[in-house]
């Protein structure tokens, strides 16, 4: 089969292909790896009670870390033990209505609950290694919102007594904090740390979100029991567990890969869990797999399908999550091998020192760039290089400072040019001149 033909497989319409990777956000892959330490802390936490730190815990990551993964297993396999679990997001506003919601409907299905199944689909034949508290009876009928009167406060401390009193407990999960309504964010911080740290009742949270909330909701002087959960940042996944990753789902579906493809998909991978899914599914199904074996062209393919794919989904989205002086700073690593440091970016964009150093740590903490030491940093891939570029020199966010650049040889040479920020304008004297810079 040629080239052409094989990418068209990736793109073409018809019946869903049989794969044993999970490439979308959000789902559970058949071998989850890199999380072990994290799910047995995790879970022990959980199982100790609301006195163990762990008991209420926000993870944090970039996109395609695999947070929302983590908060299905853990659910899945709270669920298993008997626990009650609210799985909401905060990605728009109305968070607490649906926490309401949820546990309405908590209470309306509780007594039909199957602790060997999971209404949503998911695999719960898990346990956390530590029994979390199994259900030995059957919730009382109870109706949780037979006052109208009752806040959510008072909601959620009643589900946690009717929990307690059947000998198990609640799991609230939330997603996507990083877009959580700042009031509503404010309101379950002081409401759960009242229910869980406060009055010792069986109440677990566990958050996710994007590393940009360790500058904003974590900073937020008013969520101040978000700032004492423990926080857990996801670290890339090593070759070992990407090998393993995508080793596991073939051989278990019945099919093989070589020992040269499966070190070079391996590395392709380059510590992202969602990259390690598009891979995997990408080279199964061009390689016909099961019934033929994957190779390294199959994988050299694979790998520029995903290069795609994870461009679309994450590198783009992650650049628009940026501030316009943020975006200069990718651009002027990007333009500069994706490397530099803090005195050259300051010089490319027209910004103090200080001003690029402080940048570079931001870009630094939300996992847009890695420091090299000695004051020099490079992209991490999160934006690859071609994206800010492109984006750059399509014009896209022209409000940003422009890079500066140094000026060609001949008559363009003879302008300053300097970019100066507050007049938002270039410098229109002669080159070498002395005094401060002006626009006109």
């Amino acid at each position: 089969m040629r080239y052409d033909e094989r990418m068209s497989k990736l793109l073409g319409l018809g019946p869903p292909a049989s794969t044993p990777f999970s490439p979308h956000f959000g789902g559970t892959p058949n071998t989850l790896v890199g999380r072990d330490d994290l799910l047995g802390t995790l879970g022990s936490g959980l199982a100790t009670g609301p006195n163990d730190k762990w008991y209420t815990t926000i993870i944090m990551g970039v996109r395609g870390s695999g947070k929302t993964t983590i908060l299905n297993e853990i659910e899945d396999r709270a669920a298993a033990d008997g626990w009650v679990v609210l799985s909401l997001d905060a990605g728009t506003p109305g968070l607490l209505d649906r926490i309401a919601q949820a546990m309405a409907q908590a209470n309306r299905s509780y007594e039909s609950l199957e602790l060997e199944g999971d209404a949503r689909g998911r695999s719960v034949g898990k346990s956390l290694g530590v029994r979390l508290g199994p259900l030995e009876g059957k919730m009382e009928a109870t109706d949780f919102f037979e006052s109208p009167t009752m806040g959510l406060r008072e909601h959620l401390v009643f589900l946690a007594h009717q929990a307690m009193k059947q000998g198990t407990s609640v799991l609230l999960t939330v997603d996507e904090m990083h877009g959580i309504d700042r009031v509503e964010g404010r309101r379950l911080s002081n409401d759960i740390q009242h229910i869980t740290r406060r009055a010792g009742l069986p109440l677990a949270f566990v958050g996710a979100g994007l590393l940009e909330m360790k500058h904003t909701l974590m900073r937020d002087r008013k969520t101040t029991f978000f700032h004492r959960c423990e926080d857990y940042e996801l670290p890339p996944l090593d070759v070992v567990d990407a090998m393993k990753g995508i080793a596991a789902p073939i051989e278990d579906a019945g099919g093989s890969i070589s020992p040269d493809a499966l070190n070079l998909a391996a590395t392709a991978v380059k510590g992202s869990p969602y990259r390690l899914q598009v891979i995997g599914d990408a080279a199964w199904r061009l390689s016909d797999a099961p019934e033929t074996s994957i190779d390294t062209r199959i994988v050299e393919m694979a790998v520029t399908a995903a290069d795609e794919v994870v461009e679309k989904n994450i590198g783009i989205p992650a650049w628009h999550d940026l501030s316009e002086r943020e975006k200069s700073v990718v651009v002027s690593l990007a333009s500069q091998s994706g490397a530099s440091d803090a005195i050259k970016v300051a010089r490319d964009v027209g910004i103090s020192s200080r001003q690029a150093s402080g940048l570079l740590i931001h870009l630094r903490d939300g996992g847009y760039v890695t420091s090299l030491g000695n004051g020099n940093y490079e992209l991490s891939g999160l934006v690859p290089a071609k994206v800010a570029l492109g984006a750059h020199s399509s014009g896209e966010g022209s409000s940003a400072e422009p890079i500066h650049r140094p000026a060609a040889s001949g008559r363009a040479a003879a302008r300053c040019r300097k970019w100066m920020p507050r007049a938002r304008a270039y410098c229109s004297l002669r080159a070498g001149h002395a005094g401060r810079c002006r626009s006109r």
